[in-house]
């Protein structure tokens, strides 16, 4: 009951740094970052999906994160993906998540990592330094659009030239259900892929969109 009376402040007043402290902070799990109407088996099944959908497609691409890999993660929650590198060998990683609770929680998990709280817009990062990039399951929930302009172009610059960054997105046309486009129009936000593309200009090579990613879509892009 208390997950449903965060939504619904959320949802006449979506403070996005406020909002992610306080989910987290009553529940650091894949529920708290998935769906909560599931159990925590469940939401783990389901990033286990996730996850061999990322495997596969970084294989296939010939992208192998691994000791010599220099990573950022975008949006790290409750340190999923954070295990996933560090169990394929990654050991220059660096995190950032806007709650609070997160970076907290997560330091004090991996301390050996490098964290960085704040919104992905406004927090500063070294220019062309991580051959790695990942933001999954994050970007729709940046619902202003100068914010989102600001977080494509902190991942951007932060990306050395060759780097690649898979990032999930929610394309509007998959979001026919009344109920969901106006869920959708408060606390998140649909975008085609041309809406992330378009930040970068010429500088990125598409290597793979529109891979099914449970209720989005994965996309891989390299920076030229």
């Amino acid at each position: 009951m208390r997950r449903l009376g965060i939504y619904a402040q959320m949802i006449f007043r979506y403070r996005p740094r406020e909002f992610w402290n306080e989910v987290l902070g009553d529940s650091f799990t894949l529920r708290g970052v998935g769906h909560f109407r599931l159990s925590e088996d469940a939401n783990r099944r389901m990033y286990e999906e996730k996850q061999a959908v990322l495997d596969a497609e970084l294989a296939r691409l010939h992208i192998a994160p691994g000791p010599a890999t220099t990573v950022l993660e975008i949006g790290s929650g409750v340190g999923f993906w954070t295990e996933y590198l560090r169990e394929r060998g990654v050991t220059r990683y660096t995190g950032n998540d806007i709650a609070p609770v997160a970076i907290e929680r997560l330091r004090a998990r991996y301390p050996d990592f490098t964290w960085v709280e704040g919104s992905a817009g406004d927090v500063v990062l070294p220019a062309a330094t991580f051959d790695l990039a990942l933001m999954i399951d994050v970007t729709q929930h940046i619902t202003d659009d100068s914010a989102f302009a600001r977080a494509m172009h902190t991942v951007w610059q932060a990306l050395r030239p060759g780097g690649a960054f898979a990032v999930t997105y929610w394309d509007p046309g998959m979001n026919r259900l009344l109920a969901t486009k106006l869920r959708l129009n408060r606390i998140e936000k649909p975008r085609p892929l041309s809406a992330y593309t378009a930040l970068w200009g010429a500088e990125v090579t598409v290597l793979a969109s529109a891979v099914s990613f449970n209720d989005k879509f994965l996309a891989v892009v390299r920076k030229a």
